[in-house]
């Protein structure tokens, strides 16, 4: 794909957009791959709770375990990196050079951490914008107006 040096990845903590080719948007040949979280319901990642423990002193009183981390920044960030793995095998492949990242501000942090610097050091843009519920003609413009703006 030597015509299609620069990518773009639009991306919530659910959702993402690759689009392809983003230096010929003119053209309808444009090629979007979609990835989309497994889905997970908070309620069964909560149904398994931690349980209770006994307090240190001798009263033998029980309290509630609290959860070791937030499970829904966990599933964002298990998203993250496999949208990164995606990436980097074409990445590797020589499908892309360049890559614009659009991801919600949250979403955004958690890209910057989940991105290997090989990955990275190909990103040219990084705004925090939620534009991945844009109708697909709208993306194309609005990427293409923003990649524009900041070139």
């Amino acid at each position: 794909m030597a015509g299609s040096r620069t990518w773009a990845l639009v991306m919530n903590g659910v959702r993402a957009r690759v689009l392809r080719g983003v230096e010929n948007m003119d053209g309808e040949d444009q090629i979007e791959l979609l990835s989309r979280a497994p889905s997970t319901h908070l309620r069964d990642i909560l149904s398994d709770q931690p349980g209770r423990s006994f307090s240190s002193d001798r009263s033998g009183r029980r309290s509630a375990m609290e959860l070791g981390s937030d499970p829904v920044l966990r599933d964002m960030q298990d998203f993250a990196g496999d949208t990164a793995g995606m990436l980097e095998k074409h990445r590797r492949a020589g499908d892309f050079q360049r890559l614009a990242v659009f991801a919600e501000p949250r979403m955004l942090g958690i890209v910057r951490n989940e991105f290997p610097a090989t990955l990275w050091a190909t990103v040219f843009l990084e705004l925090p914008l939620n534009l991945v519920s844009l109708p697909e003609r709208q993306l194309r413009d609005r990427i293409k107006e923003l990649i524009n703006r900041q070139t």
